[in-house]
Formats: structure tokens, C-alpha cells, sequence
């Protein structure tokens, strides 16, 4: 039934019939919105086991693109999702767009970070996700981690463990490497050159903020992961630098 729900929720959004903001406000990226919501809920389903019934919860929503591929794929009657974001114009675009679903909901945060957020009053680790205990059966972080430092992701980690079901799954992307440093790779925008001497761990992109993109040590990431939640990542290296793909950043299933 899964894989029969997916087939006609693709076809719904190479149709065009989930809602999809004007290409000028969907902040969320480059590429097409309907077609990357369409990748990455192929991703849900074949990788990380989302049924129709299935709770999502989508950590860091924005304006909605992973949301515009679930909302063709959960059943209304039965599933249900969760989107948080601190981008006010994302959260309020998306409460309009999917007014008629009454299984999706959609929150506003006033969190706190350095570069996108510096006036929130909420700081991440003392931020409580808006969504009742073992919740989720799918929780998902779609290039959230990357915008993040060790306390922030930590506190996310724990709050995860909180909401997510023992039998549920954490989906979430993320620039991790082997080694000393993160190898040379064909993206320019993606060049991790400048480390800090007390966090090696940690490497950033020269000429940009720190936390544009952050590029995690693998297994300083993974002891973290089980640190906080108790599980072990399974990490599947993404294109940018070099894996099999067909995801860019790298999958963490938790």
C-alpha cells in the first residue's frame, strides 16, 4: 500500500496539485520546490519506512517543502504532521496553504541563532519542540544540523528521543567527514577550510559565517548521536563529497 500511495502522491506533484509558494519566497534552497519535496518523500518512504499512518514531525519546516510531498502521501484520516520553523513569513504562508488539512499544523518559534535568527528570545537548548511525547514516527531535519553548533544539536538530539517512538525513525541531513579534515570536493560553496583549535571536530567555509554551513567530524557526530538518543546513526555519505548518492548532503537515519 505504501509503495502504491507513493506512486500516485509523485504523480500528484508532477502534477502541480500540492501547494508550492511563489518561486521568490521559498527560501529553502535552490532547485525546484515540488520536485526536491518529491526526492526526499521517496527518501521517507523507501529509507526510513514512512507509512500513510504514520506521525511526522518536520524539525526546521520553513516554508514548507517537505511538507507539499507529505501532504499528498499521508492519510488524512490517520496520519498526521508537525512543522516548526523560527522564520515567521514560511510558518504564516503555510498555515494558509494548508488551511483544509486539519492533520497538518504548522508552529512559529522565537528561537534564537546567531546568523539567521539573532533577535529570537528563545535559546535552542532550552527549547522545547511542540509536540507531545513519543509522537513521532518520523522525525525529520533536512539540512538543520548544518546551521548548528554541538549544544544546539545535542539539545535537538535529547528532544528527539523524547518525542520520537521507540520503534520510530530520526531522518536528517548533515556535512560530516573521515579523517583529520573534510576532503576537497567539486563544490566551491562547499569548501571546508578553517577549523578552530579547540574544536577540530568542527570545520566551517572561509569568507562566510560560521554557521552558513558546518561540517561535523563522522565519528565525533555519531558518539553524539548515541550519547543523546540512545541509538546509532546509520551515515550514508552524499554526493558533495563523493558517495553514491543520489542525496547531496549525508543521510543520518537515526
Amino acid at each position: 500500500m505504501s509503495l502504491d500511495r507513493l506512486k500516485q502522491a509523485e504523480s500528484d506533484l508532477r502534477a502541480g496539485l500540492a501547494p508550492s509558494p511563489p518561486p521568490e519566497e521559498a527560501f529553502v534552497g535552490g532547485g525546484d520546490y515540488l520536485q526536491i519535496s518529491q526526492e526526499f518523500l521517496r527518501y521517507f518512504v523507501e529509507i526510513a519506512g514512512l507509512e500513510p499512518s504514520h506521525n511526522v514531525l518536520d524539525v526546521g519546516c520553513g516554508i514548507g517543502r517537505m511538507a507539499a510531498g507529505l501532504s499528498r502521501y499521508l492519510d488524512p484520516e490517520q496520519g498526521r504532521y508537525i512543522g516548526f520553523d523560527p522564520v515567521r513569513p514560511g510558518i504564516d504562508w503555510c498555515v494558509k496553504a494548508y488551511a483544509d488539512k486539519p492533520n497538518f499544523s504548522f508552529h512559529w518559534v522565537d528561537l534564537y541563532n546567531e546568523l539567521y535568527r539573532p533577535e529570537g528570545s528563545v535559546l535552542a537548548t532550552r527549547f522545547r519542540f511542540p509536540a507531545d511525547d513519543a509522537f513521532a514516527d518520523l522525525a525529520v531535519l533536512t539540512s538543520v544540523f548544518t546551521h548548528l553548533y554541538e549544544p544546539e544539536i545535542a539539545a535537538y538530539l535529547r528532544e528527539l528521543k523524547r518525542v520520537v517512538k521507540p520503534t520510530g525513525r530520526i531522518f536528517a541531513t548533515a556535512y560530516l567527514f573521515d579523517g583529520d579534515a573534510p576532503a576537497e570536493n567539486a563544490w566551491p560553496h562547499l569548501a571546508f577550510n578553517i577549523s578552530d583549535p579547540n574544536y577540530p571536530h568542527r570545520w566551517h567555509v572561509d569568507g562566510f559565517p560560521p554557521l552558513a554551513a558546518v561540517c561535523f567530524k563522522e565519528s565525533y557526530f555519531a558518539a553524539l548521536v548515541e550519547d543523546c538518543t540512545g541509538r546509532k546513526a546509520d551515515i550514508r555519505p552524499g554526493r558533495w563529497r563523493g558517495g553514491p548518492g543520489p542525496w547531496f548532503q549525508d543521510l543520518v537515519l537515526i
